[in-house]
């Protein structure tokens, strides 16, 4: 189910381009989420839609244009301070295409201490938290377990569990079941669409068209490093007025 219009801006992505050397991989990026709001964001691969992710969270600190985040802004070719990185990483949840959990850690573990290390709680407060967020998808029983007893759609709602543990803002998710078989990626789709019934602010690069059309409010298509197209879900995904949007989402139908 749609939710109602987002009720203020969670984030402002204004102006913003990236090049490695003289490759641009994004250019003038402007964009703007809604608090509340959950953006599908489509399009070839290489066409920028993780390298903007990055940008927005600082992994790649943007060329140019400036990036607003929950009240944070941080303009290009000014260096970040500590404070205001660490600020905008517990704002900004990820969750990559690959887990990345800690292989000698057991899965509390691995939810918990990044709650110790960021927002200071305890061993017993941060264990607490994580138990609940493993129960929420679906995973309590695996908490003594180490990663690799667990499948690929497990691992990846752990690594949801632990970026939901540092209470964050809004959540990207860098197409997070490109790894997964379809039945493995189900699973992780429907945490997901719990995290939207629920009002969680989120951008999702995904290859999910279904997913797309039916949980996202908004969608934008992005092709050689530009956004081409954006607007509601249905309306993009069934009539894309852009030639370059049309021509991807023909190529995805016709597969």
């Amino acid at each position: 189910m749609k939710k109602a219009s987002p009720s203020g801006s969670m984030l402002k992505v204004t102006g913003v381009g990236k090049a490695f050397g003289t490759l641009t991989v994004l250019n003038d990026i402007n964009l703007e989420v809604g608090e509340g709001e959950v953006v599908a964001m489509i399009g070839p691969s290489g066409s920028g839609k993780s390298t903007l992710l990055r940008c927005i969270n600082q992994l790649e600190p943007p060329t140019s244009g400036s990036i607003t985040l929950a009240g944070i802004t941080i303009d290009a070719g000014i260096v970040a301070t500590r404070r205001q990185l660490t600020e905008l990483r517990r704002t900004a949840g990820m969750v990559f295409q690959s887990f990345n959990l800690f292989p000698h850690m057991s899965v509390l573990r691995n939810v918990s201490l990044p709650q110790q290390r960021v927002l200071g709680r305890s061993r017993v407060e941060a264990d607490e938290r994580s138990m609940s967020l493993l129960s929420r998808v679906g995973l309590a029983s695996k908490a003594s377990e180490y990663p690799v007893r667990c499948s690929g759609g497990q691992q990846q709602r752990i690594a949801i569990a632990r970026a939901l543990a540092l209470d964050p803002e809004i959540m990207l998710f860098d197409e997070p079941t490109s790894a997964l078989d379809p039945e493995l990626g189900l699973e992780v789709l429907n945490v997901m669409r719990e995290l939207a019934d629920g009002g969680m602010t989120m951008i999702v690069v995904t290859h999910e068209m279904h997913f797309a059309e039916t949980v996202s409010d908004r969608v934008v298509v992005m092709a050689d490093g530009r956004i081409v197209e954006e607007g509601p879900s249905r309306e993009v995904m069934r009539n894309p007025h852009s030639q370059r949007a049309r021509l991807f989402l023909n190529a995805v139908k016709n597969r």
